[in-house]
């Protein structure tokens, strides 16, 4: 059984269709990348599968669980609410832009969610948020308020407060794309343990050395379909769609 399946999915905004039926499967412990250019529905396709943004048609699948689908007569049936709720718990997201609480601090917002979300006892939530901060190199800071922390530590405890929930699975939207050079090279080495920590993650990245280091698949995304897809070799090395080459050819400069 895979740990996500997603099945042939569309989304337009009005007359602009940003999705034109994408289809991904996830295997636990695999890592894979999503690259390509700007608008090219990376961030959407996140968006979707994560049920931030809901899908015009086709199905999401987690770990055997239907969360939505597509009726016969193309109306979209969601999961009841608890079996929704057991659904979401098996995914944490981390953002472009980190998405922190302001008013909390760096402790409060690892804890918040397992505490009230998972039910988790407060003193095991604390223990864990402790050994999480430890973990991206962000202890000492657990009083801090985002306010007062750099771009790649909001970012690092972004991390930590997706992690705090345990999740089967963590979504990547542009985590480095807010953050100079110098800051960055910090970010992806903690996703990099991660990777080789077998944590199942789905990354849209524009870093492509990146990608190539540490993907077990890579996919290029294009005007609303996956293009092309396979190992990093495959993919960033010897690409064979015409489209990906293009892409990585104006990457490097050629």
């Amino acid at each position: 059984m895979s740990l996500l399946e997603v099945k042939d999915i569309k989304k337009s905004y009005k007359d602009l269709e940003v999705l034109k039926g994408v289809s991904l499967t996830m295997e636990e412990g695999e890592v894979v990348s999503v690259i390509g250019p700007s608008g090219s529905g990376k961030s959407t396709f996140l968006r979707c599968a994560t049920m931030l943004e809901n899908i015009d048609s086709g199905s999401l699948i987690y770990n055997g669980s239907t969360a939505v689908k597509t009726d016969a007569n193309g109306k979209i049936i969601f999961a009841d609410y608890n079996e929704l709720k057991k659904i979401r718990s098996y995914f944490s997201m981390v953002f472009q832009n980190f998405n922190l609480f302001p008013h909390y601090n760096v402790l409060k917002n690892i804890t918040d969610a397992p505490v009230n979300v998972l039910k988790q006892d407060k003193d095991t939530a604390i223990k864990n948020a402790m050994h999480l901060l430890e973990t991206v190199g962000l202890d000492g800071k657990e009083n801090s308020y985002p306010c007062e922390l750099s771009g790649g530590q909001q970012q690092r405890v972004a991390i930590a407060r997706a992690l705090a929930m345990n999740p089967k699975i963590i979504f990547f939207d542009e985590p480095t794309s807010a953050l100079d050079p110098e800051i960055t090279a910090g970010v992806l080495k903690i996703l990099k343990k991660l990777a080789q920590e077998k944590k199942t993650m789905l990354i849209v990245t524009h870093e492509i050395s990146f990608a190539r280091n540490i993907s077990d698949r890579v996919i290029f995304m294009d005007g609303g379909h996956i293009i092309e897809q396979g190992t990093p070799e495959e993919v960033i090395d010897n690409p064979k769609n015409e489209r990906t080459k293009q892409f990585l050819n104006t990457l490097s400069g050629k």
